[in-house]
């Protein structure tokens, strides 16, 4: 039995109302699909350290630490020291030993833990990926991570400071 033409009418406006309905949702869905999922770890509220440049020859007996307890610290760097880590063979990252979550507190350093498996705050309650993202953490940000270039057996260190996007 063919449609009347009030059928017909209804179903066209139904058709024109999905489509209405689907063209003024589209915009809110891109917009909430384009949100990053947490920005809050990307933002480094720390003050900046004093310039500094560092060549570690890593064959020296000083810095042989790197090679079997995967980290060494560096005291006289950044604003409290400075923890570089092996990650892998030929991949170093240098991370400033101030805790993000709670800077202001004297136990916010940061240290590798006894496993040397994550970087933790001695706070007891930050903790850190070997690339400086809160893991299990109550801190929202990442380590600030410092400039890393290895040329032979030097590992050169500086204070530029490398953005999350640029790794």
């Amino acid at each position: 039995m063919p449609d009347t033409t009030e059928e017909k009418a209804a179903k066209g406006f139904m058709t024109i109302i999905k489509k209405l309905s689907f063209l003024l949702c589209l915009p809110v869905i891109l917009l909430l699909s384009c949100a990053e999922e947490n920005p809050e770890v990307f933002v480094d509220e720390l003050p900046l350290p004093d310039p500094f440049q560092l060549s570690l020859n890593l064959d020296l007996v000083s810095y042989q630490s790197l090679q079997f307890e995967k980290n060494v610290i560096l005291e006289d760097v950044g604003l409290k020291g400075v923890i570089v880590v092996k990650r892998a063979e030929n991949d170093y990252a240098a991370f400033e030993r101030t805790c993000p979550y709670e800077p202001e507190k004297e136990c916010s350093v940061i240290s590798m833990n006894a496993g040397q498996q994550y970087l933790e705050c001695e706070c007891g309650n930050s903790f850190y990926n070997l690339s400086g993202y809160p893991t299990n953490s109550p801190s929202p940000r990442k380590l600030r991570e410092y400039y890393t270039s290895l040329s032979g057996r030097n590992l050169y260190i500086d204070n530029t400071i490398v953005r999350s996007e640029n790794r």
